[in-house]
């Protein structure tokens, strides 16, 4: 039986994975994970950041910022997505973070798989229409805050204290601008801290609980399957952990809410990635990007993943049966 991507690489068929949520939290680490599994070299990744139509000393004389609608180029973004699931190639603008200037534009795609993340990827009815898979990530503020002065301050070389003024800037437009965009996904992927207190021995390390709402779909997957080994998390559970499920209604749909929590041993996760990189047939050095234990974030990735690769099986029945291959 072929795999899963090389059915995709031969419909010609190119799909588009939105990913939405405030600066710094972590949208470019889920599209990696995504990326890495499915495939470097058949997913590709870009940031709506490119599309910006002011640069960063115009935004600031204005008054106004990137999650403004208004100073970003969605309609040349559709248009370029359009292009791309035509199966052509773009001039992709470039916006440079370091300068906070635009700066011309690359030759981009296309590609199976296109990771596409950013601000406001679900915000008009143009673009919600040409994602095929729309994740939203939702972190608490106090995480959120964590992670994007540690990304801006230590990536990106800000000052701190200017870090923490323009999130309190942004807020009120993020609320209105951003967040609402969470209605359209059929995952959200809200992480705070964690409620367990972690081991006095050992080195201090980062715990979250993250729920992953995921809108119940009824469709049929026969080979997109992944298994957890509830004995063998019991035999290698040396850290608090948790494991919740729950149905209920999100904004008008039935969701599944998992909730995870604390610290798992390595060997799950690494069972579990092995066990989705066999059934799209990708390579992938596995074991040593783990440390001997992997917190919420690192399964709830793997199981994130996985489910991209049931819809990409999905649409893939729909689009045979639909005479479209």
């Amino acid at each position: 039986m072929s795999s899963l991507i090389q059915e995709i690489i031969n419909s010609r068929k190119v799909f588009i994975f939105g990913i939405a949520g405030d600066s710094g939290s972590g949208k470019t680490t889920i599209s990696n994970g995504i990326k890495r599994v499915l495939g470097e070299n058949l997913a590709v990744i870009f940031s709506m950041d490119d599309y910006h139509i002011i640069d960063r000393k115009q935004r600031k004389r204005l008054n106004i910022t990137p999650l403004d609608p208004q100073a970003n180029n969605l309609d040349l973004l559709a248009t370029h997505l359009e292009t791309l699931k035509a199966g052509k190639q773009i001039e992709k603008p470039v916006y440079d973070h370091g300068n906070g200037q635009l700066m011309g534009t690359v030759p981009f795609g296309p590609a199976p798989i296109i990771i596409m993340e950013g601000l406001h990827p679900f915000y008009t009815e143009r673009l919600r229409r040409l994602i095929d898979f729309k994740i939203f990530i939702d972190p608490s503020r106090q995480v959120k805050r964590i992670w994007k002065i540690r990304r801006d301050v230590d990536i990106r070389g800000y000052n701190p204290n200017e870090v923490m003024s323009e999130i309190l800037r942004r807020e009120p437009d993020y609320k209105l601008y951003v967040d609402i965009q969470k209605i359209y996904a059929e995952i959200v992927i809200k992480i705070q801290s964690s409620r367990f207190d972690q081991p006095l021995m050992g080195p201090k390390r980062e715990w979250y609980s993250v729920r992953l709402i995921q809108q119940m779909v009824e469709q049929l997957v026969s080979r997109v399957d992944l298994t957890i080994d509830l004995s063998k998390i019991l035999q290698m559970s040396e850290h608090e952990f948790s494991i919740e499920f729950q149905r209920d209604d999100y904004y008008g749909k039935k969701v599944g809410i998992m909730t995870i929590d604390g610290e798992i041993h390595q060997n799950m996760i690494v069972d579990l990635e092995r066990k989705l990189c066999n059934i799209v047939n990708t390579q992938s050095e596995i074991a040593d990007r783990y440390r001997e234990h992997v917190n919420a974030i690192g399964l709830a990735q793997v199981i994130l993943t996985w489910r991209c690769a049931e819809k990409l099986e999905h649409l893939m029945r729909c689009s045979i049966a639909d005479g479209k291959i």
